[in-house]
């Protein structure tokens, strides 16, 4: 049976087209690498490297294992992640990619329950990338929460596994005694503060258009809280999720009864080639708990 060792070092043999490279990058010398690359060679029975004196170039049968060879090492990793965790050890750190709604309401709520029960996981949350799930595929992050509809048309949706995890109604927000509280339709038309980031995220506020709202945003500020607290001192409305309704200021008004259309399905998404790790599953076992 190959040695799970030789399988790391043809792994980065084929990333580096180097031994010299491969043995500097995993700190052993050049020979030890070698004489493992032969090894395993001999384990499989087949030829992985052509070498000359200054090139290695993978053969067909190498070419043809890297997918495997990945796959073991991501199994190796997911094994010592979940030794970790059962001993009550460090979950390490959690990158998580986030349309902006998300980290307004799921992840911050679910943050909340992980500094109870998970204190020692670092959790670091990138909001609004241009490309979440092309993050998600590159390694730039570990999990993303983003909305159905927008994994759906990603060109990275085949390499991704979706799990559905809340709706969210996108509704419209107005201080209490606002002189157009009873009109929606003049309501609707007030000066409008957003996020910057809802601004094209998700197709938000076309779809506000579509509802009769303005052509453009008076305000665009860098937070939801900004915008709410700015709707609670003016005439100014805003956008925000519905489920923040019991959480935000009595003293502003949340329009749920007056539907403009606008609906977030938000899910967890991961790579379809990895088994979830440790750290990604009480992520998400937190979202659920604090849903």
């Amino acid at each position: 049976m190959p040695d799970l060792r030789a399988i790391e070092h043809f792994v980065t043999v084929m990333q580096t087209k180097s031994f010299k490279q491969a043995a500097d990058q995993l700190s052993v010398s050049q020979s030890s690498m070698t004489r493992s690359i032969a090894q395993l060679e001999q384990d499989l029975e087949l030829r992985l490297f052509n070498r000359t004196t200054r090139t290695v170039e993978p053969t067909d049968s190498a070419r043809s294992l890297l997918p495997r060879a990945n796959e073991l090492l991501q199994a190796l990793a997911s094994l010592e992640d979940e030794a970790k965790l059962l001993a009550g050890g460090d979950l390490g750190t959690l990158r998580v990619g986030a349309i902006a709604l998300a980290t307004e309401t799921l992840i911050a709520d679910a943050l909340g329950h992980l500094a109870t029960v998970h204190p020692e996981l670092e959790v670091d949350v990138v909001v609004g990338a241009a490309d979440v799930y092309r993050d998600l595929v590159t390694g730039e992050c570990d999990v993303v929460v983003g909305d159905e509809a927008n994994f759906r048309e990603s060109v990275h949706a085949n390499q991704l596994r979706m799990t559905p995890l809340r709706q969210d109604k996108v509704v419209l927000v107005h201080r209490k005694g606002h002189p157009r509280e009873h009109d929606f339709n003049a309501l609707i038309q007030q000066p409008l503060a957003i996020p910057s980031r809802y601004y094209n995220e998700n197709r938000l506020f076309n779809q506000f258009r579509t509802a009769g709202g303005p052509e453009e945003p008076r305000y665009r500020l860098n937070s939801l809280a900004s915008c709410l607290a700015l709707t609670e001192q003016s005439d100014v409305v805003s956008l925000a999720p519905s489920s923040l309704a019991g959480k935000a200021s009595p003293e502003l008004v949340f329009c749920d009864a007056n539907d403009l259309g606008i609906e977030i399905n938000l899910a967890l998404v991961t790579l379809a080639a990895h088994t979830p790790t440790p750290a990604i599953r009480v992520f998400y076992e937190a979202i659920i708990e604090s849903s």
